[in-house]
């Protein structure tokens, strides 16, 4: 027969240091945050360990008489062994001296304890036959990521041991009242909009092509492995490492991109680019920033590395270049775009509460933000799942109705009661927490065989019996879900909730003024009797946009004004912490980077603005771009603070300084060179 295995654990070592505790009042200073009360093997140890926690939380001292009266009053006195017991801990160590090497010791005796439970539960895991290997193995992974953080890892967390250190945080901030809560952006005007990045938030920036999303996320990154030290975890699903490394290397050393990949480097003594470029490279060998450029990568695998990165390198942050090209773990072809992206954009926020760092992720902007002049991007551009129209009705979970336009004239934005389709066709308790209008749009009027009718935006997604599909994916005779009413039993049945109904016509309607809601979790509704879809960007913890008028197609360059040629404009539409709002910056094109409009290049220290452009220097055309410092930062200013408006200045060639260590210009001067795609 053999012989029965006890679990790790060490009896004696538990012992010793509730002896030390009970021999030394400041003992518990040194291991306070080593040990939880679920580390200990024997349960009288935990309600002890417990006990002393009490009473150091109330700051009462910690001897005999107090842990009896304390164990007294919880009714665990007697359970633990009385005094007695108390009284042979104490025996057990004549010094406090190793009471940390007692803690090492059960902290051990217990990772060992919960490696095991793990253990067993993948074995249990792996018996069970599923469909779905790769959902599988990823909760395999979790649970023994559990184990290697189980100090990050916690269960239910009881108000009160939150509240202990609020008081101090609190005032910790008021005395500190311009130091950041957050990591900062590297840019100042953001990070006091924004707070810094906080931990545990999604940030999506999103943008159309070649405005400059991708060079703003690496100007974060650098500026944070650079500053703060912070490791950087970059998943760039588009560019090479290579084009990301030559992107940084420029913006750190002030050098054109252009000049730097075609080998047109200047290396004149005075004005060296390599003497910059050789800075810039001893400053970035210095970053903990890692590259993955796989270009066919999913989520899991995504979530996999990055547990990685923070057991190895303790990640601070994650850059994820671009949204629309990653992949969900779903495999099946016939499953909606839409469903897949919001299925990613929940699980890069479940990576950022799982890990505690902010997580960025770039997206791209569809065609239709480009419908309006200027065309500044809006929430309702992130979206995939379209508008619907304000006479839409949406119902409740308690059988009343009522129309988009009347909940988003709401000033106060309840969460309201309602019902959602899960993935097994079956109708579940939700909530929509939200309803706003997303401007004016073409809209299409649908008619289905049961007589149901709704208006709704091309992009907005049905629910199709092969999963979701947009309005301009549908043509009559197709069919839709929709909730089964008394009145639809000549429908075919999906599920004893849901019935199929055949649309009969889509015609459209023109431009009508649209409305969306938000819907944590299964990210859809009930509308006129349809279930339909809603947003990617709810998941979002900060939304942001980047427009560059320069690059915007409405404009023809000679209708830019100067001044706004190389001014990009941080359009934070979402913020669920904070407040919202417009930050405008430099963009540098020829440096790919972005920077303060206070700046005069993004890479080394700011240098202040001169009184005038050092010789030698070129002379450029007037539509050459002005140096960066004559742009004022916006500020606000009462009528009786304006200044008068300066004098106009007379239409001569712009003299611009020819580029140098000293004197960097917004441009390369090299009008004729092709500009990289940003």
């Amino acid at each position: 027969m053999s012989k029965e295995r006890i679990p790790p654990q060490n009896l004696e070592a538990e012992q010793s240091f509730l002896g030390s505790l009970l021999v030394d009042k400041d003992a518990i200073l040194r291991v306070a945050d080593m040990l939880r009360a679920e580390d200990f093997y024997k349960p009288a140890h935990a309600e002890i360990f417990t006990a002393i926690m009490d009473l150091h939380a109330k700051r009462e001292p910690i001897d005999m008489l107090t842990m009896a009266n304390r164990l007294e009053e919880v009714g665990k006195l007697e359970s633990i062994g009385g005094r007695t017991y108390l009284m042979e801990l104490t025996t057990m160590v004549p010094t406090s001296a190793h009471i940390q090497n007692y803690a090492n010791i059960i902290q051990k005796k217990a990772t060992l304890r919960r490696l095991q439970s793990a253990a067993g539960n993948i074995i249990t895991m792996s018996f069970d036959e599923v469909d779905d290997v790769d959902q599988l193995l990823d909760q395999a992974e979790q649970t023994l990521f559990g184990v290697s953080q189980q100090y990050l890892k916690t269960s239910f967390t009881p108000l009160k041991a939150t509240l202990d250190g609020a008081f101090e945080r609190i005032d910790e901030l008021h005395r500190d009242k311009g130091k950041l809560r957050g990591i900062t952006s590297g840019y100042r005007d953001l990070d006091k909009l924004l707070g810094g990045l906080q931990r545990s938030d999604l940030i999506i920036v999103a943008a159309r092509p070649s405005v400059g999303k991708t060079s703003f996320a690496m100007d974060v990154a650098r500026q944070a492995a650079i500053k703060s030290k912070l490791p950087v975890g970059v998943f760039s699903l588009e560019m090479s490492k290579e084009q990301l490394v030559d992107r940084m290397i420029c913006a750190e050393a002030g050098v054109d991109l252009w000049r730097l990949r075609t080998g047109n480097l200047n290396d004149s003594p005075d004005q060296s680019d390599f003497s910059r470029i050789g800075h810039a490279l001893g400053a970035l060998s210095e970053a903990p920033i890692f590259i993955d450029d796989s270009a066919n990568v999913n989520i899991m695998e995504i979530r996999t590395k990055a547990r990685r990165l923070q057991t190895e390198h303790g990640l601070g942050m994650l850059v994820i270049d671009y949204l629309q090209l990653m992949e969900s773990r779903r495999t099946r072809a016939s499953d909606n775009r839409t469903q897949e992206v919001a299925e990613i954009t929940r699980a890069l926020k479940g990576i950022a509460r799982e890990l505690d760092i902010p997580v960025i992720a770039l997206s791209q902007l569809s065609r239709t933000t480009e419908m309006s002049k200027p065309a500044i991007p809006k929430l309702s551009h992130l979206r995939e799942s379209g508008c619907l129209t304000g006479d839409t009705i949406i119902t409740l979970a308690n059988g009343s109705r009522a129309t988009m336009a009347d909940l988003a004239a709401r000033k106060i934005q309840k969460p309201l009661k309602i019902k959602a389709l899960d993935d097994n066709w079956k109708l579940k308790n939700s909530t929509i927490s939200r309803v706003f209008p997303s401007g004016k749009k073409e809209v299409f009027l649908m008619k289905t065989q049961s007589g149901r009718v709704i208006k709704a935006s091309a992009n907005h997604p049905f629910r199709a019996p092969d999963g979701w599909k947009r309005l301009d994916q549908l043509q009559p005779s197709d069919v839709i879900a929709v909730p089964k009413l008394s009145s639809d039993d000549n429908l075919e049945m999906k599920s004893d909730h849901i019935a199929l109904d055949k649309i009969v016509s889509i015609e459209s309607l023109g431009q009508q003024e649209t409305y969306d809601a938000t819907v944590p979790g299964l990210h859809n509704f009930i509308a006129n009797g349809f279930i339909v879809h809603n947003s990617i960007e709810q998941d979002a913890d900060v939304v942001m946009f980047i427009y560059r008028k320069a690059a915007d197609k409405n404009y023809r360059t000679e209708e830019i004004p100067l001044d706004e040629r190389y001014i990009a404009e941080i359009h934070v539409a979402k913020h669920r912490n904070g407040p919202c709002g417009t930050i405008k910056m430099y963009f540098d094109e020829a440096r790919v980077s972005f920077r303060d409009l206070d700046q005069k290049y993004s890479g080394g220290q700011p240098m202040q603005a001169a009184a005038a452009p050092p010789p030698p220097a070129q002379t450029m055309q007037a539509a050459a771009p002005p140096p960066p410092q004559e742009v004022p930062a916006p500020r606000s200013a009462s009528p009786a603070e304006t200044p008068p408006p300066p004098e106009q200045p007379q239409p001569v060639g712009a003299v611009m300084p020819s580029p140098g260590p000293g004197s960097i210009p917004p441009g390369n001067g090299t009008s004729n060179a092709p500009q990289p795609n940003f």
